[in-house]
């Protein structure tokens, strides 16, 4: 399934469905994914992709963030995800590899054209590096308690 939207909200995603009178299988047909993967998002047994998330909000007639709502650090992956990107998307657009955006977005490199990753994301130079900022203290601090742990 890819990278896991953590935000996501089945509940919702099962009230919506069937505010609009849907099965999970209709859903699934009209989101391009299986019925399978419906009923493990909707029960939280598994938390859907970007491309995912992404498909089913457009299924549903709904804007991305009414499934996965914004909540805690705004990272650089928050915000691809709540676009729908995935980390090759970005990469292409700003012309490096995907391994790159991972690596970016976890706060380990900087970038130089500032700009151009800044509308990748569809945000301000000065949000994108807020979000840069808070994804690399969040590395930081689960780096911290991952040694924690270890001891």
């Amino acid at each position: 399934m890819g990278k896991r939207t953590s935000e996501f909200r089945g509940d919702r995603m099962q009230a919506l469905r069937q505010a609009c009178g849907l099965s999970r299988a209709q859903l699934a047909l009209i989101a391009g994914v299986s019925p399978e993967t419906v009923r493990n998002a909707e029960t939280g047994s598994r938390h859907p992709s970007a491309r995912v998330t992404r498909a089913l909000a457009v299924a549903l007639g709904v804007p991305i963030t009414d499934l996965s709502p914004p909540g805690g650090a705004v990272t650089l992956r928050v915000l691809r995800r709540r676009t729908g990107l995935t980390q090759r998307q970005v990469a292409e657009a700003v012309g490096v590899s995907a391994g790159m955006v991972s690596k970016v977005e976890a706060g380990m490199y900087g970038v130089r054209a500032l700009a151009r990753w800044a509308a990748a994301y569809g945000v301000s130079a000065k949000a994108w590096t807020a979000a840069w900022r808070a994804g690399r203290e969040a590395r930081k601090t689960e780096a911290v308690r991952t040694r924690g742990e270890r001891t």
